[in-house]
């Protein structure tokens, strides 16, 4: 006779499936890391713009010898002055800008970014160079024309077929070389380096703001598996998604916002930004369980996390990613959660309307799916009904 507990022993899995699911967890991971490492591997500098402003020679002088190097990587626009090229890098409309003429200036921001500070930190050291070496050789064509006794460019005196350009032998011919050495200015002229948009005190290096992005998504993530799992029915499970998505976005906007400094908006608009973003993920998540179960899990990870998040560029601009992915990403939650962060927290004049609507339109989604299958209980918390009750329960009433 077989023990009572007999029939609770589950079957050994077969080799058949064993090998199966190793194969696709395999697989699964070799996709994970091919779609979060691809498009780092291939993005290449494109799409970003440095505006030129200054003297009018210095400018078309500085566009021309451009044309064929820095042209082919940034688009170099010419502004009126300094103040529009201020405006245009707090509108996020150009990563920095160089003012050219007298008194050389770089003008950076930081905040947008470590590669695009990085690119104008690298302007400025070639711009240096450029300055230094128009110096030299203008100091050594004076000297040599002083000591061969011709005008800078010219031909020398007496040299077949010209006519004598300088004094007969002998004769001083322009300003000794002591003269030419004094008119050396004591210091070459500096470009100095302005950062328009710097990054908080609480943040200096731009290291908070660059890796929020994946804890918020992952977390928000495992909030919404959670609600999913332990809640029912249809509006409780919408309050929950509302409850998360504003709570959370208070509690968020207090630690990165008041406390931390990593995000230093103004905490309505945080609190809005971070709140939408949770909202948009977790009704995702929740409204997709509901239309189609745990498919509908599977579904929301791939959008969230195995597509959105590589394409969300985190670290880098989102003019980098190849084949238009990082225009892609700006229109799915991780990558609308992350430009509009960063604009409200450092570039408030920035143009922000199109990742506002991308978090509605994934919030009214995800919230949609609540609708898509009756509101129905799990069977286990059914209510009895004479219908449902067991024969032998009802025979012993009868007979009672």
């Amino acid at each position: 006779m077989m023990s009572p507990n007999t029939s609770s022993i589950r079957a050994r899995s077969s080799w058949g499936r064993v090998w199966g699911v190793a194969c696709g967890a395999a697989l699964a991971l070799a996709l994970l890391s091919l779609a979060f490492v691809w498009p780092s591997a291939e993005s290449e500098m494109d799409g970003l713009a440095v505006a030129v402003t200054g003297d009018a020679d210095a400018v078309a002088g500085f566009t021309r010898g451009a044309e064929d190097g820095l042209g082919e990587v940034i688009d170099i626009v010419t502004v009126e002055d300094r103040a529009d090229a201020v405006r245009g890098i707090e509108d996020r409309s150009y990563i920095g800008a160089l003012v050219l003429g007298m008194e050389p200036e770089v003008l950076t921001a930081p905040a947008a970014g470590q590669v695009p500070a990085a690119f104008m930190s690298q302007m400025a050291g070639q711009l240096q160079a450029t300055i230094d070496g128009q110096v030299f050789s203008g100091v050594t064509d004076g000297l040599r024309a002083a000591l061969s006794g011709v005008a800078p460019g010219g031909p020398p005196n007496g040299a077949p077929g010209e006519a004598p350009t300088g004094p007969p032998a002998g004769a001083p011919s322009g300003p000794p070389p002591a003269a030419l050495l004094e008119q050396i200015p004591d210091a070459l002229p500096a470009v100095q380096i302005t950062e328009v948009v710097s990054y908080s005190e609480g943040d200096p290096n731009g290291v908070g703001i660059t890796s929020a992005g994946i804890p918020l998504t992952v977390g928000t993530l495992l909030a919404s598996i959670l609600i999913a799992f332990t809640v029912t029915g249809r509006w409780r499970r919408i309050s929950a998604v509302l409850a998360l998505g504003i709570g959370g976005g208070l509690i968020l906007a207090l630690i990165m916002g008041t406390w931390l400094e990593v995000l230093p908006a103004p905490f309505g608009i945080l609190w809005l930004a971070l709140a939408m973003s949770l909202t948009a993920t977790s009704s995702l998540f929740v409204g997709l369980h509901s239309a189609l179960g745990r498919a509908g899990l599977g579904i929301a990870a791939v959008l969230t996390l195995f597509a959105a998040m590589p394409w969300a560029a985190f670290a880098v601009p989102y003019q980098f990613l190849p084949g238009g992915l990082g225009a892609m990403g700006q229109g799915m939650i991780p990558g609308a959660t992350t430009t509009l962060t960063r604009s409200v927290s450092y570039f408030p004049d920035a143009a922000t309307a199109g990742v506002w609507w991308a978090l509605i339109i994934w919030a009214v989604i995800g919230l949609a799916c609540f609708f898509v299958r009756p509101d129905r209980l799990a069977p286990s918390l059914r209510p009895q009904t004479p219908s449902t009750t067991s024969p032998t329960r009802s025979s012993e009433e009868t007979h009672a």
